[in-house]
């Protein structure tokens, strides 16, 4: 018998239009998976191309150079040298300070950003408004700032702000500022101040922690960009420098990170639209049997009629595809909303046709590797099933079974290696990475799918013992239904506890970090630090801190110095291979003196040298972690330099101290004497109850107005706005393997709408009422929706307690509130999902169905 594609491709085309309903969910299914992926890809590289190609414009400059010191003598002899060869520069300062808008008005901590407004920026340009040149409108009276300062100190343009003990005239609010996203003090209410201005202010001290970045602009006679970036590094070995060719590399590798966890998160969603799809092909070749069989009786082999299913498979995957393509695009364009924040730039929403490409050609394969298991079982219908359709089945034996399934087996490993690869085409690092990536995200869905599989299982059979109890017959009859013949309740049950177990984990996790970061600190610990403390001010301001009421114990004082580690034991520090935070090591850190060691160090090795006079080598006691990151000893020799000079000190010991002191913040203590003669700059942490932690910023603001006060109330609320963001982008994509889920169970109706229809018509013909038939619907899809939605939440709250106990050391809790939303939300959505699906079978007429039997 000839059996062409073209034969296979006509019989397929015909079978999917009969169904066209049915797998109108499917391709919903598929669609929505592929819309989130696109979505999230394509805004990926939309946001890669923006930087690439407004790299001189978002970094203001060719290249940029940040230290967090002041440069010495011989650095800035290179800045003017470089000058002189046509590579000017201009200088930002990046800092902290307090800012009123009124002798009436409570201080706030603002973020200030010095420039020269008549050569910066470079590239681009400042909004404000009102409309004005940045170079007129800024001068050492004025200041421009965000919305949110003039909002929380209720002020308009044309007011007073003060910063330090200054008045300064606000000219505008700034709209759009090219290189915020490569500033170090992003979030929170920002002011931008002239040179002159910061200087009349007071703020910097010698000492002073802030951020010093220089940009650089290359004229047409100037040197190479690489030349210049080869002489700043020999200049500036500590310092993080970029130019325009690398876009920016930490938002860069914190952007393809995101889009490796956000594009594995919408896999999964397409995961769930490919189990839609084999169970749909499923149900769809059990109602084909007959045609199958008498197909074969005819001469027609499996492999000719798998050609048919496998033809409509990659329709369906395709229609889903594209149509998640077009969908992608509304994905793609609300992700800007989520950073909006804190990039003020958006990326184009053009049609990617690589990202189009890639989404369509994993829904197919996705839908093409799920349903291996139905098309193989066309194997195993005989033409004799239609002559044998009444008899009685015989089970085999479980050796005959396994045998039987092994196609089937290989079929599933075909479908976890295929996820495994899908999954390392996302990942991004090193090719160890790439592996772990795939393995990881196979291993992990085989497991999560094993796990909600045995539990609708469990809750199926459950329910099944429930329903032989005396009950209602509406209840009971929607029980029945979840287990009546081609239901794919647990399909159902496993794609929807997908999308409520990764919802929900998301989200208690959140809560979790959010509520560690809000619960009691340990007794003791500081809740408000004071920064750059001059020393001529520094007992005056101990003075005020201890008369104001609700300060708890003493306050801590530390001087510090900014110090840069060069080389320990003869090996330079710019040379070590430093991952993760000891890199930090290579630029300059803040060290500090000690005499008698206090009570709460804690020596793990070496000795202290207990002598309030100097010794006549420095010596220097080293944080036992940092110790270890730098393999540095009791007995080494480390060698220092700080304000331009080059200082040497021997390692006397090895230490830790509890995360509640001041001191835990610096990992270098040096002995008496070794910091003499350099511009020390103090910092202060104290305990005060919360609600007097306002009145102590204004009596200092009012006496020392340079010093800035860090509530750390303030901190959390920033750091809770940022986890909110990230936890909102991760929950609007998991939404969609709800979605997804939801399609499903229609699909599943749409799928068993013939035994539905007969049903109805049997109940109608023995007197039942068209509302009753209504609740026993009802009852079956709230029930199917409540059932997933116990399995999510219950998979959930374990995934969650796992997460936060091992990786974020916080408290394991069982919220009950957030899990019972989740299952009345959950069996409120299914209900819609299927009377979507099924409303139509209530209007069939008796007659017109017991006729065509």
């Amino acid at each position: 018998m000839r059996f062409s594609w073209t034969t296979a491709a006509k019989i397929a085309w015909r079978e999917a239009r009969a169904s066209s309903f049915k797998f109108l969910f499917v391709i919903l299914a598929v669609a929505v998976g592929v819309g989130s992926l696109t979505g999230v890809r394509g805004f990926s590289r939309a946001f890669h191309q923006m930087l690439l190609s407004q790299a001189r414009t978002l970094m203001a400059a060719d290249l940029s150079l940040r230290v967090f010191e002041l440069p010495s003598e011989q650095q800035s002899a290179k800045l003017d040298q470089l000058t002189r060869r046509g590579v000017p520069h201009t200088w930002i300062t990046e800092t902290l300070s307090m800012a009123t808008g009124g002798a009436s008005k409570l201080p706030m901590l603002v973020s200030v950003k010095a420039v020269d407004p008549k050569v910066y920026p470079f590239y681009g340009e400042i909004r404000i408004s009102p409309p004005a040149p940045l170079s007129q409108a800024l001068t050492s009276d004025t200041v421009a700032v965000s919305d949110d300062v003039l909002l929380r100190l209720n002020l308009k343009v044309g007011d007073t702000l003060a910063l330090g003990d200054q008045p300064f005239r606000i000219v505008g609010q700034v709209i759009f500022e090219p290189d915020r996203m490569l500033g170090t003090l992003n979030v929170g209410p920002r002011v931008m101040i002239t040179r002159q201005g910061l200087d009349r202010t007071g703020l910097m001290l010698p000492g002073s922690r802030a951020s010093e970045r220089f940009l650089f602009r290359l004229g047409p006679a100037a040197p190479g960009i690489q030349q210049v970036r080869d002489e700043l590094k020999d200049a500036f070995p500590g310092a993080l420098i970029a130019d325009y060719r690398e876009s920016h590399p930490i938002i860069t590798q914190g952007l393809n990170r995101a889009t490796t966890f956000l594009s594995l998160v919408s896999l999964i969603t397409l995961i769930v639209g490919a189990l839609g799809v084999a169970t749909a092909m499923q149900a769809h070749i059990q109602q084909r049997m007959d045609s199958i069989a008498i197909m074969k009786c005819l001469g027609a082999r499996s492999g000719q009629l798998m050609r048919i299913y496998l033809l409509q498979t990659s329709a369906l995957g395709l229609a889903g595809a594209l149509a998640g393509v077009a969908f992608g695009i509304f994905v793609q364009l609300a992700f800007p909303q989520f950073i909006a924040r804190y990039f003020q730039i958006e990326p184009s929403t053009s049609w990617d046709l690589v990202t189009a490409a890639q989404g369509i050609a994993i829904a197919i394969l996705a839908a093409l590797l799920f349903t291996m298991p139905p098309l193989l079982s066309i194997r195993r219908i005989r033409p004799g099933l239609i002559l044998r359709r009444e008899m009685a089945e015989t089970r085999p034996n479980w050796r005959v079974r396994l045998i039987q399934a092994r196609a089937s087996i290989l079929a599933g490993v075909a479908i976890v290696a295929g996820v495994g690869g899908i999954a390392m085409s996302f990942a991004t690092g090193t090719r160890n990475d790439i592996w772990k990536t795939g393995g990881y995200f196979a291993g992990a869905l085989v497991v999560s799918l094993a796990a909600l599989s045995a539990i609708a299982w469990l809750l199926l059979r459950g329910l099944k013992m429930v329903s032989r109890r005396k009950m209602p017959v509406s209840i009971r009859h929607g029980i029945a239904n979840l287990y009546r013949p081609g239901t794919h309740a647990q399909s159902v049950l496993v794609a929807l506890g997908i999308g409520v177990m990764f919802t929900m984990t998301v989200y208690l996790v959140q809560r979790g970090v959010i509520a560690q970061m809000n619960r009691t600190t340990p007794p003791g610990m500081p809740n408000v630090f004071l920064i750059d403390i001059a020393p001529k001010d520094r007992d005056a301001v101990m003075t005020i801190v201890k008369q104001q009421p609700g300060v708890e114990g003493t306050p801590e004082v530390v001087g510090t110095v900014a110090a840069r580690l060069i080389e320990s034991d003869g090996r330079d520090v710019g040379k070590m291979t430093l991952r993760g935070w000891p890199r930090r090591f290579r630029t300059a850190r803040p060290v500090t003196t000690a005499s008698v060691m206090p009570d709460y160090v804690y020596l793990a090795r070496g000795a202290w040298w207990n002598s309030p006079e100097p010794s006549p080598t420095a010596q220097v006691c080293v944080d036992e972690d940092a110790a270890r990151a730098l393999a540095v000893n009791p007995g080494s020799i480390t060698r220092w330099t700080i304000s331009g000079k080059e200082v040497t000190a021997r390692v006397a010991c090895l230490y830790n101290i509890d995360s509640v002191h001041l001191v835990s913040r610096v990992e270098f203590i040096f002995s008496p004497g070794a910091l003499d003669g350099f511009p020390l700059i103090y910092y202060a942490s104290l305990r005060a109850q919360p609600a007097t932690v306002a009145a102590l910023e204004e009596a200092l603001y009012r006496r020392f107005p340079t010093i800035s006060v860090v509530n750390m109330a303030d901190v959390l609320q920033t750091m809770q706005s940022v986890v909110d963001k990230i936890a909102q982008v991760v929950r609007f994509i998991s939404l969609f393997a709800i979605l997804a889920g939801a399609v499903i169970l229609s699909s599943s109706v749409a799928g068993t709408r013939f035994r539905r229809m007969r049903e109805v018509v049997i109940l109608k013909t023995l007197g039942a009422t068209r509302w009753r038939v209504s609740r026993i619907f009802s009852v079956e899809f709230l029930v199917l929706g409540a059932v997933a939605g116990v399995m999510g939440a219950l998979l959930a709250n374990g995934f969650a307690n796992l997460l936060l106990k091992r990786l974020l050391d916080a408290q394991i809790s069982f919220p009950i509130v957030p899990s019972v939303v989740a299952v009345l939300a959950t069996a409120l959505i299914a209900n819609f999902a299927g009377w979507m699906a099924s409303f139509r079978i209530l209007g069939q007429k008796p007659l017109e169905i017991l006729r065509e039997e």
